[in-house]
């Protein structure tokens, strides 16, 4: 178990060098669309464009527009 162990913390900090998006992120997912429309509101409302964006402060920002806000949609784009 030792030796695993070191080895997912060596692969860990690999794979943190390699990336271009590497300390702290912040995500947020924003809904653009019509200010108020009839019916409901929030994550189901209709007639809005949702946006995931990654934000490395001072640094990059990625953003890109999604059709769902499912949790395998965006570990998708996170891991990519």
């Amino acid at each position: 178990n030792a030796l695993y162990s070191r080895i997912r913390v060596r692969l860990a900090q690999e794979c943190a060098a390699q990336s271009p998006f590497s300390g702290e992120l912040e995500t947020d997912e924003p809904y653009f669309g019509p200010k108020r429309i009839r019916g409901k509101r929030g994550r189901g409302a209709d007639g809005k464009t949702i946006v995931f964006g990654l934000l490395k402060r001072g640094d990059c920002v990625y953003t890109e527009i999604v059709s769902d806000v499912f949790k395998a949609t965006l570990q998708a784009i996170i891991r990519g």
